[in-house]
């Protein structure tokens, strides 16, 4: 089937029903079996280079499944709904955005007739860089742009509540058109991803599963707010997934499942474990701080600095920011939605306020509370740091997960440079 006949067949509105039907699976499970997923690329090529495939466990199989990458949510956190990120994937098909061009040149058209310029630049400026396709289609003197409703005109409706003909339609078309332009581009330029292997609980392989390209779902607590309908349901083979705390007592076999099992709990003691070698080597070091008057167990925000080896500090901002450019730099993108907003990064601080609790109680972490207007401070606790050196966690924490803890280090010792660069430079200006 050629790129001409997959789209023409999109263009059935049964079709394009199914399409944004298999797109909804992927986007509720983080990924798609390749079977299920063939269709979609099928009638959509460049979708491939976009997916994040996971290697098949049979020596047989090259691609298991495909997962969600960073664009894919990238796209969906600068859309107001999931319909849009549907319909938005659905135009990577060029037959079927040909009319939702015509409709964004024929709104154009309209809005330079008016007296007032302000609405055609503020057009232009939400369709973004999809004004270039816009033009094009101005420019095609074989075509007259026309507001009429289009072959998958139900199906708008059925996503967004109205067809993207009609004005109350007007800003999604244009946030659609600009995310499928931004996902179009990078299909054109990037080769398709590298497949990553299927997620191991068992810590056997605990390199493979944080590696570029994989997806980290929010927080239990966070990710129930993005779930009210009980329908987001990432698949633990493929994605690094909370699962359920476990009641296990302070063993380390059982810390080692513990660990295995949550994810946000093994990076937050391997945090704690980088702070603690750190210090050893007595040149500077990471700070895990309280504000005053919180409560340790349940704080609203613990802050993040580094410490430079003449006592000087400079601070890294909250944990969750830390955490979130982290996971950035890992190239491991969080699930359901990325993160990097003020509000968003602010709820993260509160869905780490569990797991905190759990790391005091189960004697990972230690607060030690100073007093003397000294803020107080979270460090690995003594038990778990001589556990960490020992069988059965030392490898866990020894060479399985050796590029966690470099990157952590790293981001935090070129935070701490830049930062004493730019004072250094506004020293200077001053």
């Amino acid at each position: 089937m050629d790129r001409r006949t997959s789209a023409s067949s999109l263009l059935a509105l049964e079709a394009a029903q199914g399409f944004c039907q298999q797109l909804g699976a992927l986007w509720f499970n983080g990924g798609l079996e390749a079977n299920k997923a063939a269709s979609l690329l099928t009638a959509t090529p460049l979708l491939k280079k976009l997916l994040q495939p996971i290697a098949g466990s049979d020596s047989e199989i090259e691609v298991s499944a495909y997962c969600l990458s960073t664009p894919l949510l990238n796209a969906y956190s600068e859309l107001s709904q999931l319909g849009e990120w549907q319909l938005a994937l659905l135009g990577l098909n060029p037959e079927v955005r040909e009319h939702w061009l015509n409709l964004a040149a024929a709104r154009c058209r309209e809005a330079g007739a008016m007296s007032a310029p302000q609405v055609l630049v503020k057009l232009i400026q939400q369709l973004g860089n999809a004004s270039g396709w816009v033009l094009a289609e101005l420019e095609n003197t074989a075509v007259t742009p026309q507001i009429i409703a289009g072959p998958l005109a139900q199906l708008e409706r059925d996503l967004l509540g109205h067809s993207l003909n009609e004005n109350a339609a007007i800003p999604a078309l244009c946030r659609i058109l600009r995310a499928c332009f931004m996902l179009y581009n990078l299909s054109e330029q990037a080769e398709a991803l590298a497949p990553i292997q299927p997620v191991d609980v068992t810590t056997k392989q605990l390199a493979n599963n944080w590696c570029r390209g994989r997806l980290l779902a929010l927080p239990e607590s966070l990710l129930n707010e993005y779930n009210l309908k009980g329908a987001i349901n990432p698949n633990t083979d493929w994605l690094l997934v909370p699962h359920p705390a476990s009641g296990a007592k302070n063993t380390n076999i059982q810390l080692m499942g513990l660990l295995a099992e949550q994810p946000w709990l093994f990076l937050l003691s391997l945090l704690s474990f980088v702070q603690d070698a750190w210090a050893a080597e007595q040149r500077g070091g990471l700070l895990l701080t309280l504000p005053a008057g919180q409560n340790a167990f349940a704080p609203s925000q613990v802050n993040v600095a580094v410490q430079g080896i003449d006592g000087d500090e400079v601070s890294l901002g909250s944990l969750a920011t830390f955490l979130v450019q982290l996971l950035s730099e890992l190239n491991i993108a969080l699930y359901p939605v990325r993160t990097n907003s003020p509000e968003n990064i602010q709820r993260l601080n509160r869905a780490l306020i569990p797991l905190i609790a759990e790391l005091l109680l189960k004697k990972i972490w230690q607060f030690t509370e100073v007093g003397c207007g000294e803020p107080s401070h979270y460090r690995i606790h003594p038990d778990f740091s001589d556990a960490c050196y020992s069988l059965p966690l030392a490898p866990l924490f020894g060479y399985k997960s050796q590029h966690l803890q470099q990157a952590i280090k790293q981001l935090a010792q070129t935070s701490y440079a830049n930062a004493r660069s730019v004072s250094a430079a506004n020293r200077i200006n001053r």
